[in-house]
């Protein structure tokens, strides 16, 4: 009855005086998780790796190069790697599923179809296995663990209070933010990178983002307090001569690109063509990808955890070009091994080394080549941390201050400028974060307020813009859907009967399990594979009503039928027709 009745008291109180009190809440309690997971991380660290291998990373005071050799490692990384993959499956897919691969997506995936909630059990067993994986060997950052403590206690919190889905969905992100901003000492970064995570375009969360500064403050304070205030990098003797070598620079925006586009394409690929298929339970897979990183790690032991050190030891030009360039993706194939297999962990922290490793590769190599136009290589190592994630993540603003926030400097603001949008530009929605919706207007969390306005006044007519559709007959065997399917541009198809009426529809999705099963070409037809029951929209419909079923079944087009015939396909109305006519009629 107590706590009742204080929480009705408190749902009076004043809108901004009870978004103070609940960020204050969320980031102290963000900064203590930041503090635990931080250290149960190198104790784990320590115990699985630095004590039985004898591995210790280099002393930055080193004033030689730094070459692929490290002394004193052993075979023993593999079953130790092995082991804690194995511990961390065990852990995750019989306790809490939703705590695999890399949090972000698990926090983006809780605001847009969850309401913002997660379980109890979710922060919990999220700090063990991620200390499991990364402690064990494991190529992943700290970043996506402390998102989804941080989150879960601001759901936690909500839930508790009895709060409504947007207020949980704004405190799920400010937990986020203060973990984030405490672990990676950049409180004004993190403050603007969950807000933004969400999307792939360039928009924010923005009723989120006071709430995540003040929490991203008070997380930032505890953590400081504990550890003292302190960049993660030293950048050394960097600096950037106007306009000598922008050119350099936007040439480094285009390698990022390019390489940040492997990256994704390699996450993900080994992830459905590899892992996924594994004839073995889930919960083992990430015992095979800690065997995978283990046999990396034994010959390139600069991959083992975040290797923050590394990264330091290239801002200090004490790594040879070659190393990098070698690391670049020596890393991308340690960290798809840790993460695609199930294993828990970031991809923030391996995303900055991939990206200064990148940098030093590219400032050694054209320093050599062209010294007059790359004068100082080692500021490539610092515009790489923030340029490579800009572009990978689609989060182009926060990953330039948080590069300066880590380093404790703005000299290279410019670069980092150029680098990171021209990297955001050219992977276009490529990204890394797979749950990240378009945009505000297709995240289910904002449906009921596009329906509310300018969408409900708009018909499907309105956003029809092209008639043809390609249809396929369904009575076609099986080998020529999978030929037309696969070298279409378009994602859905509506089957139809020879007089023409739709009697289903299919996309990529119905036939990515079979489509490798040459024995079901010629024993299959277009309508076996084909969904029957097509939920459609008449012209005369609202886009409201259209939306509204979209977000439903998950769709992203839907059948236009005839409203006197409702087996008479017109066209297919896409979400991106209907956001079109949207921001037509909003200009």
């Amino acid at each position: 009855m107590d706590f009742a009745l204080e929480r009705f008291k408190f749902a009076n109180w004043p809108q901004h005086a009870r978004w103070l009190v609940l960020s204050i809440a969320v980031g102290v309690v963000a900064g203590i998780g930041a503090v635990f997971f931080d250290n149960l991380l190198d104790k784990t660290l320590e115990i699985f790796v630095k004590l039985p291998i004898c591995f210790f990373e280099p002393h930055l005071g080193n004033p030689l190069d730094v070459d692929i050799e490290a002394t004193g490692f052993s075979l023993w990384i593999i079953p130790i790697a092995t082991l804690g993959g194995l511990l961390s499956g065990l852990l995750v897919f019989n306790i809490a599923p939703e705590t695999e691969g890399h949090g972000t997506d698990a926090m983006i995936e809780s605001f847009h179809n969850q309401g913002g909630f997660t379980r109890k059990r979710t922060p919990f067993i999220k700090i063990i296995a991620s200390a499991l994986t990364i402690g064990s060997g494991g190529s992943g950052g700290k970043e996506g663990p402390i998102a989804q403590i941080g989150s879960g206690f601001g759901s936690l919190l909500a839930t508790w209070l009895d709060l409504k889905p947007k207020e949980r969905r704004i405190l799920l992100l400010a937990g986020a933010a203060g973990g984030i901003g405490a672990i990676f000492q950049a409180p004004l970064g993190a403050a603007l990178f969950v807000p933004g995570v969400l999307y792939r375009e360039t928009e924010y969360e923005y009723e989120a983002i006071l709430p995540c500064i003040i929490s991203a403050i008070m997380a930032h304070a505890f953590f400081s307090e504990i550890y003292g205030r302190h960049a993660l990098f030293q950048p050394g003797n960097v600096a950037f001569d106007l306009p000598v070598e922008l050119l350099p620079y936007a040439l480094f925006g285009i390698v990022c690109a390019m390489v940040g586009f492997v990256y994704i394409k390699f996450f993900y690929g080994i992830r459905d063509h590899f892992f996924e298929k594994l004839p073995i339970p889930r919960m083992f897979r990430p015992a095979i990808g800690g065997f995978m990183l283990g046999c990396v790690a034994f010959f390139y032991p600069q991959i083992i955890d975040g290797g923050y050190v590394w990264v330091q030891l290239a801002l200090d030009g004490k790594m040879l070009w070659e190393t990098m360039l070698v690391l670049v993706f020596v890393k991308i194939a340690a960290t798809s091994f840790t993460i695609s297999s199930g294993g828990s962990g970031g991809v923030f922290g391996p995303s900055v080394f991939i990206g200064a490793m990148l940098g030093g590769a590219f400032g050694g190599i054209g320093h050599m080549i062209a010294p007059e136009w790359v004068i100082n290589p080692n500021s490539f190592v610092l515009v790489g941390m923030g340029g490579f994630f800009a572009g990978v993540a689609k989060v182009p603003i926060s990953s330039i201050i948080m590069a300066c926030e880590m380093s404790s400097s703005y000299t290279l603001l410019v670069p980092l400028m150029l680098v990171s949008t021209i990297s955001y530009l050219i992977l276009g929605k490529t990204s890394l974060y797979e749950k990240q919706s378009s945009s505000r207007l297709n995240s289910p969390a904002h449906i009921n307020e596009f329906a509310q306005g300018v969408l409900s006044a708009l018909f499907v007519r309105d956003a029809l813009t092209n008639t043809h559709v390609s249809t396929l007959e369904e009575n076609l065997e099986f080998g020529t859907v999978v030929k037309i399917v696969t070298n279409s541009p378009e994602s859905y198809f509506p089957i139809v009967s020879a007089d023409g009426d739709m009697t289903g529809i299919l996309s990529i999705n119905d036939i990515r399990e079979l489509m490798f099963e040459e024995s079901l070409s010629n024993l299959l037809i277009a309508k076996d594979v084909a969904t029957t029951n097509v939920i459609t929209v008449t012209e005369d419909a609202t886009l409201q009503s259209a939306l509204e079923k979209m977000v439903a079944l998950n769709v992203n087009e839907l059948p236009v039928v005839s409203r006197d015939n409702p087996k008479r396909l017109i066209s297919m109305l896409s979400k991106q027709d209907l956001i079109t006519c949207y921001y037509n009629r909003e200009d």
